[in-house]
């Protein structure tokens, strides 16, 4: 699907980025990782594929304007794929304008104004 439809129907058009660690499966291993790295670069979610070493085989850089699991679904239906973990990537809440010094100051004294009203005693007669 392409962005357009998915912002005809009210889908945002922000994409998911994720990190994918992908292990395959030793025969592929030992025949050599050109065919299955092509395969994964050829799917248009994926933006970058690199071989890596330790527990996983690759890591896939991910975007897409959809769920970062579906891309995952699609990525382990692919035969020599057996294992998948998705490292997805936040995006930092946005940040309120600090206030200036003068303007805290000014806060802080009226709420010292309100304390003071409430904890004044009361005459009682």
């Amino acid at each position: 699907m392409s962005v357009e439809v998915f912002e005809e129907r009210g889908v945002s058009k922000m994409a998911t980025k994720a990190y994918f660690l992908i292990r395959v499966g030793e025969e592929l291993k030992q025949e050599g990782y050109a065919d299955w790295l092509k395969d994964l670069e050829s799917m248009p979610e994926v933006q970058h594929v690199v071989p890596v070493t330790g527990l996983y085989d690759a890591l896939a850089t991910v975007e897409a304007p959809v769920a970062a699991m579906l891309v995952a679904h699609k990525i382990m239906g692919k035969s020599h794929v057996k294992d998948l973990h998705v490292l997805r990537v936040e995006e930092p809440a946005k940040k309120e304008p600090r206030l200036s010094l003068a303007r805290r100051r000014k806060i802080i004294h009226a709420r010292k104004g309100e304390m003071r009203r409430f904890l004044r005693p009361t005459a009682t007669g």
